[in-house]
């Protein structure tokens, strides 16, 4: 652990900088200094800050994860390789090995200081993402803010008094922010410096961004609630966003405090489908309802996996895989349960009807494997923006669209999976499994039709991943 000393912070700068109302910028400019190149630092000030000590402190679980681990990997997912823990205060310094050995934080280098990291020569006009050890923010700002800095010159905030929790800054006005830490209102007055001097540029917060001081027990369970909602992912089918979230949400809630990960929950949906096949395929109207409520419970919990991917920072490319093959997997399932259940009941079209749905669907998403492994490097079909699998890249605001945009941007939402599941349930009750078949057969060659004639009228940007 490297303990720099204060001879490398200008104390002269810091006391002239602060003077920020009385100050014009073209005089502060040298002084704070504009920043250069995307952050690959990032700075987390903890211990005794605005004159308290830090709640909830760094070792303390929040949503399942330690707080201050929570907080490295954010910075981690935003692409910081070497994380700080500026320790602010007089008292003991806290065990941080077991975040620094933890696995996701391979590959980056994580220390613990006492001293504002030194700024001279060259390094000053570096950029570092500064965060609050006090505050518990969105996931994505972190990321938002290191985009945004690449863009401009200055340092970047997320627009909003509230969002006081993370900063971009040039590695100068870092050491100032860590030095006026200890003393209530230091770090907001040294922003406010920046503000005044017009050498900090907003930009907006991320979709359902939030920062919160949680300084007690109360403020903490509003922060994890708030970490939980924010989960919810701007693609989101309309049964998805009205029923499956809701209930699996609640359920992640809970789940992200036991030793359950993100690869279990996949497995259990991929036996949920299983079992909603075999079931479905014994025949009967009771065996199809049972089959058809175990694919729901499976559709329900699904969301679960990726909420707890993204709560806890255990994403994979292996859990993509697992997510992806196995939802394409309960469809295929169905297909034969619902298949050999009609079958069975005398349907004669219903063999030949869901073969060749098997085959459309399974050609279709073999297709899309392949680009994936061979262009896009992912293992989510939401990174083939051309195969109508991914969201918006940015959410438009919803009172700058007109009701026609707003139909057609929510158009690819009836056509998702949850959607149709929802209204399978449906028509199985009602003993219309046969309009069930039919529905998902017309879909499934409809859509290997349309992928076939993109791929081939974008093919030249299709396999260069555009």
């Amino acid at each position: 652990m490297r303990v720099p000393t204060r001879s490398d912070f200008d104390n002269g700068l810091w006391n002239l900088c602060h003077t920020r109302a009385t100050v014009p910028a073209w005089v502060l400019g040298p002084y704070i200094g504009t920043m250069s190149k995307k952050p690959r630092e990032g700075w987390i000030i903890a211990g005794r800050l605005d004159g308290r000590d830090v709640y909830p402190q760094p070792l303390a679980a929040v949503a399942g994860l330690p707080h201050l681990l929570r907080q490295a990997c954010a910075l981690s997912a935003a692409g910081i390789e070497r994380i700080t823990v500026f320790w602010v205060g007089p008292g003991d310094l806290p065990d941080l090995s077991a975040i620094a050995a933890d696995s996701r934080m391979a590959g980056r280098r994580f220390e613990l200081v006492t001293e504002p990291p030194g700024a001279s020569g060259d390094s000053s006009d570096d950029a570092i993402l500064v965060v609050r050890g006090d505050r518990i923010f969105h996931r994505d700002t972190p990321t938002v803010l290191a985009q945004a800095a690449e863009r401009t010159a200055s340092a970047v905030r997320l627009r909003g008094d509230e969002h006081d929790g993370a900063f971009v800054v040039s590695r100068r006005v870092a050491s100032r922010l860590c030095a006026a830490a200890g003393r209530d209102g230091g770090i907001a007055d040294e922003i406010a410096s920046l503000a005044a001097a017009g050498t900090m540029t907003e930009v907006k917060p991320p979709w359902r961004g939030f920062t919160i001081a949680a300084h007690d027990r109360r403020s903490l369970r509003q922060a994890e609630r708030l970490l939980v909602t924010s989960l919810r992912k701007i693609g989101d089918g309309l049964m998805s966003r009205w029923l499956n979230r809701r209930f699996s949400l609640f359920l992640s809630h809970y789940l992200c405090r036991t030793p359950i990960k993100p690869n279990h929950i996949t497995a259990v949906c991929f036996l949920s489908a299983l079992c909603g096949g075999i079931v479905m395929a014994q025949g009967g109207y009771a065996a199809a309802v049972v089959g058809i409520l175990l694919f729901e419970f499976g559709s329900l919990l699904d969301g679960c996996d990726g909420e707890l991917s993204r709560l806890k920072y255990q994403g994979s490319r292996l859990g993509q895989w697992m997510d992806t093959v196995t939802d394409d997997a309960g469809n295929v399932f169905f297909l034969i349960g619902a298949s050999v259940n009609l079958h069975q009941a005398g349907i004669a079209w219903a063999l030949p009807v869901g073969a060749i749905a098997v085959i459309a669907f399974v050609t279709t998403q073999s297709t899309q494997y392949y680009f994936l492994l061979k262009v896009y490097d992912s293992g989510d079909l939401a990174a083939i923006p051309w195969a109508f699998q991914g969201p918006p890249e940015v959410p438009p605001d919803e009172d700058e669209r007109s009701l026609l945009h707003r139909i057609v941007a929510n158009l690819p939402k009836v056509l998702r999976r949850d959607f149709f599941l929802s209204v399978f349930v449906v028509l199985v009750i009602a003993g219309r499994l046969d309009a069930a078949l039919l529905i998902f057969a017309t879909g499934a060659t409809i859509f290997f039709a349309v992928l076939m004639i993109q791929i081939i009228r974008l093919r030249p940007s299709a396999t260069a991943g555009q």
